[in-house]
């Protein structure tokens, strides 16, 4: 970064320890608030402070790419950087060492305009030690995609559809894969299955030979304009600023899917035709875990879109965390708690599950 930019980053910083300040003296006691600690509050309110105050390129410039983080945290967390470059801008960022046996591939979120954040990795490196202490050992690789708006829809579909195929040709079956992804990775996880059952013409088709073992979507992005009554409701508590998450849905919708509503289900599953999903038990063997906080926006458009799952797939499961936040678990992972949260175990539970 230049110095005028780390100058301008620090004037807009200054507001930041009154604004934390002003949130524990207001919220501390606030039920949703009940079981999270002072440093929790206080790092949720400076995630929102952050998402609010600067403007994309300005959080770019200062996180780096998704691989610059990912290269960072492995060496502080001691775990070696293995790295495939699958072209076109995409790579895999394995968290521990590379295995093909059992993989569950990981799609980050972060609206589709931000990489992949320290507490991700932390987070999906503590599910694997956790479930390599039960037995059941995995690799989990995160995509790093290309990002809004540089890159648009459907590029990051082909991307995924890349790291799926990437894998296969290695050797791993596909009822050995599971699939995560957490905000707008969850999206585009749907984005991926959505191909599968109705091809996009601009990107290659993935022929499963057999269905993947499960499917997990933590806080998944599958309303983008902030309609349902939940937006309003949780807009003051949620970690996410609902203005922010709006004006980037937008933007995304009308540069990136067009006008044209023929793709629609590919940006939004929760507004999907009630058809649009038929077949999808043919693609996951497995679960389909669905995963939302009980005090964040977009809970509603995830309750409905599980709502459209449930009529075409057996084995959706829709769990919403009381007092949750949006991402809740990556919250926890962002100050050195992974273990906590009535989601985290869960998670795991159904990870293993997916592997037995």
């Amino acid at each position: 970064m230049s110095f005028l930019h780390t100058l301008w980053i620090t004037v807009k910083l200054i507001p930041l320890p009154f604004v934390v300040l002003w949130k524990v003296l207001t919220t501390t006691h606030a039920s949703y608030n009940k079981t999270r600690s002072l440093q929790r509050i206080c790092a949720d309110a400076t995630f929102r402070y952050n998402l609010s105050t600067f403007t994309i390129p300005e959080l770019r410039a200062t996180l780096g790419s998704s691989l610059k983080v990912y290269t960072k945290w492995a060496k502080e967390a001691n775990v070696p950087s293995v790295v495939d470059e699958l072209g076109e801008d995409a790579r895999l960022l394995w968290i521990g060492p590379k295995r093909l046996d059992r993989v569950i591939l990981v799609a980050h979120g972060g609206a589709f305009a931000l990489p992949a954040l320290p507490p991700y990795f932390t987070f999906w490196h503590y599910v694997r030690l956790e479930m390599e202490r039960q037995g059941v050992e995995c690799g989990i690789a995160m995509l790093s995609y290309s990002l809004w708006p540089e890159a648009s829809f459907p590029q990051p579909l082909n991307q995924l559809r890349m790291a799926v195929a990437f894998l296969l040709s290695a050797g791993l079956q596909p009822h050995r894969l599971q699939l995560a992804g957490d905000s707008a990775g969850g999206n585009l996880t749907m984005q991926l299955l959505s191909h599968i059952l109705h091809p996009h013409p601009n990107v290659p088709p993935l022929t499963l030979v057999e269905p993947i073992s499960a499917v997990h979507l933590l806080s998944p992005w599958v309303g983008l304009v902030g309609e349902t009554a939940s937006w309003d409701e949780n807009a003051s508590i949620d970690c996410t600023s609902k203005e922010w998450l709006v004006r980037i849905g937008r933007e995304i919708l009308s540069k990136g899917f067009g006008e044209d509503d023929t793709y629609r289900a590919f940006a939004e599953a929760c507004k999907a035709d009630p058809t649009w999903f038929h077949g999808i038990e043919q693609l996951v063997s497995g679960s389909i875990v669905i995963t939302a906080g009980d005090k964040e926006c977009l809970r509603d458009d995830v309750l409905k879109f599980g709502e459209i799952l449930e009529r075409h797939h057996p084995k959706v499961e829709v769990v919403v965390q009381p007092r949750g936040l949006h991402d809740d678990m990556f919250l926890d992972a962002g100050i050195g708690k992974p273990e906590v949260g009535v989601l985290t175990p869960l998670i795991i539970d159904r990870l293993l599950s997916g592997f037995k």
